[in-house]
């Protein structure tokens, strides 16, 4: 184990090394924007190399460390391994298995797959973007509790987990990047900055909606779940407890398939509504003035712009609340799930209802940062039509590696379940996902779409796909095998 402990160490360092390497390249790529300069074109393209291979480096010590715990817990239950086996363990436990470990490997391909667009066309100012949501997803990852390395669960024991998820993940990263290259085609065409604010502030009301239901939209309330901290046998240290942090599920009457519990978080509900009415507002105001370009000056931006510092208060409360929170008395006659205690707490450990609103707020700041700089920016990009073609072609790229994740995932749920399909709402989501993609490519293969209709598609595709992975599990469309996260 002194081996194991010590690459973990490392690993540490590493990836502290990475957040703070792409945090440096963030500031110039936005410095680019600001000053054309050609040594801050290779100083933030260094960077973002220098921490993709720290990033790199870290995802290794993970993996190797991982094969090492793979190896001694069957060696501590008695196993004699051949040559073989331990090979085959060595690499049978890739690092994403579990929450904390996803976000750093999304991070990492994202950054690759950028890398690549930038080596092959020299779009650069997609960087800003890229780094920015690798630093998002890995901060996120920094909020999951469950960090440690523990031996597979039978289950999760196949040489499909190799494919299935690793394909799904590098499509998911080329899905964004090609998002992005979409919606900058759309600014490098001079699409009415009204259509852009009205589709973000729509986008957000969307988004919140979903995340507080009706509770918020007719009753001004926000609910989240609350964590209970517990201990669970390590499956490598024989007599250590690992604490981790579990939504609470309760078992309503009548129902024996238990729910998660929600709680009302004081005072953050009226701010997140308030936020929803003026996005709403700005969103129709922009929708009947698209014809008109004011920038900064136009009524739905300032419209905007209040809703959003409403709804950076209301983030703000949410996350003094959660840090803050007292112990919760569930009501009288509520029935917990079996195995399930208290204390019970708000907590930032894996919550995708916070993530989302956080997504929200800041998709909204870049609309807001964004639009001041839209010539600036505009006249940085190269011909529409490059954007276009690049946007196809990383589409293209991802979506043959989503239909063999999927394919792959019916056949490893075969082996481990019976059966190929079962709708769990993480497949019929993947599903949508694949159609939704496959109605991009149509348009632009077979009905010759081109120009802004297959980019807005784009753009729409990929607002499916951060639902698929994040809404999903935030058990929006129900309890699944795939849905986890405190609430």
């Amino acid at each position: 184990m002194g081996s194991v402990e010590g690459l973990l160490e490392w690993g540490v360092l590493l990836r502290f090394a990475a957040i703070g390497t792409y945090a440096a390249a963030f500031v110039s790529y936005v410095a680019r924007l600001a000053v054309q300069k050609l040594k801050l074109d290779r100083a933030a393209t260094a960077l973002a190399a220098l921490g993709v291979a720290a990033h790199t480096a870290y995802l290794v010590t993970r993996w190797i460390a991982a094969g090492h715990i793979e190896i001694l817990a069957r060696e501590r239950t008695g196993d004699v391994l051949t040559s073989m086996d331990r090979f085959w363990f060595m690499i049978s436990h890739p690092p994403y298995t579990n929450l904390f470990d996803a976000l750093n490997f999304v991070a990492w391909a994202m950054m690759v797959c950028y890398l690549i667009i930038e080596r092959k066309w020299g779009l650069r100012i997609v960087g800003a973007l890229a780094v920015a949501l690798a630093l998002v997803a890995m901060g996120e990852a920094s909020l999951v509790t469950d960090k440690q390395i523990e031996p597979l669960v039978p289950a999760l024991q196949s040489y499909w987990i190799l494919i299935h998820v690793g394909m799904l993940f590098i499509s998911y990263s080329l899905f964004t990047l090609g998002a992005v290259c979409a919606l900058l085609y759309l600014v490098r065409t001079e699409t009415p900055t009204a259509i852009l604010g009205g589709v973000t502030a729509g986008i957000a009301v969307l988004l919140l909606a979903l995340v507080g239901g009706s509770r918020l939209l007719f009753g001004a309330t926000f609910e989240m779940a609350p964590g209970w901290q517990h201990q669970i046998q390590s499956r490598l240290h024989p007599g250590k407890l690992l604490e981790v942090t579990t939504a609470v599920h309760v078992v309503p009457a009548g129902v024996e398939k238990a729910v998660k519990y929600f709680t009302p978080v004081a005072g953050v509900g009226p701010f997140l509504l308030a936020a929803v009415v003026l996005f709403v507002v700005g969103a129709v105001i922009y929708f009947r003035q698209r014809n008109v370009e004011a920038g900064v000056r136009a009524t739905g931006y300032k419209v905007v712009a209040a809703g959003f510092g409403l709804l950076t208060v209301g983030l703000a409360l949410l996350v003094y609340r959660i840090v803050s929170s007292p112990e919760i008395t569930l009501p009288a006659g509520v029935r917990l799930a079996p195995g399930e205690h208290g204390p019970f707490r708000l907590s930032l450990a894996s919550n995708y209802a916070l993530g989302l609103i956080a997504l929200v707020w800041g998709t909204t700041l870049g609309f807001l940062l964004t639009t001041p700089l839209r010539h600036r920016i505009s006249e940085s990009l190269p011909d529409p039509r490059k954007l276009e073609d690049i946007t196809y072609k990383v589409i293209i790229a991802g979506w043959p590696l989503l239909t063999i994740g999927i394919v792959m995932g019916g056949m490893w749920a075969n082996e481990a379940w019976g059966r190929f399909w079962g709708w769990d709402p993480k497949e019929t989501w993947a599903l949508i996902t694949w159609v939704v993609y496959a109605g991009y490519l149509h348009t632009r293969i077979t009905l010759g779409w081109a120009g802004k209709r297959p980019a807005a598609i784009a753009v729409f595709a990929f607002a499916v796909v951060v639902f698929t992975f994040m809404g999903v599990n935030l058990g929006l469309t129900g309890e699944g095998l795939h849905t986890y996260g405190a609430g």
